[in-house]
């Protein structure tokens, strides 16, 4: 069986390692990930913001920081795509941040969904009001 190549934006990923955020949804795209029914593709970006998330739990105490390395290294080990900004285009990047109003981080998943045409998976509301012009957005409740 083919997996399907799908976007998913830090908001997704964040609900598998925080307290209190792991819903049926989220565990049952996990799950496919970890079978290969999904493969998942996101940008360096998601990288970076994964160990914000981390970090503001952390001070926010919602995490310990044994529990957030933890959370970390859980997350290392879930197979992704990769994708650097040479490789996604900058100027689309920058496009979609114009175009749509977005941050260049949310811009950043959006563009990366588009120009390979796969769905992208969200909790982030900026993202979610979109999907009346991209109706390949899809809330994560809703996955």
């Amino acid at each position: 069986m083919k997996s399907t190549d799908t976007v998913i934006d830090c908001s997704v990923s964040a609900t598998w390692v925080l307290p209190g955020e792991l819903s049926a949804r989220s565990e049952r795209l996990l799950g496919d990930v970890l079978d290969r029914k999904v493969h998942l593709v996101v940008p360096t970006l998601w990288h970076y913001e994964t160990v914000n998330v981390l970090r503001s739990a952390v001070l926010r105490k919602r995490l310990s920081e044994p529990a957030a390395k933890k959370a970390l290294h859980l997350l290392s080990e879930i197979p992704v795509e990769v994708v650097d900004p040479e490789r996604q285009g900058r100027p689309a990047i920058l496009e979609a941040a114009l175009r749509h109003r977005l941050s260049a981080y949310d811009a950043c998943y959006l563009a990366l969904a588009d120009a390979r045409g796969v769905g992208l998976v969200t909790a982030d509301s900026d993202l979610v009001a979109l999907r009346k012009v991209f109706p390949w957005v899809v809330p994560l409740d809703e996955y």
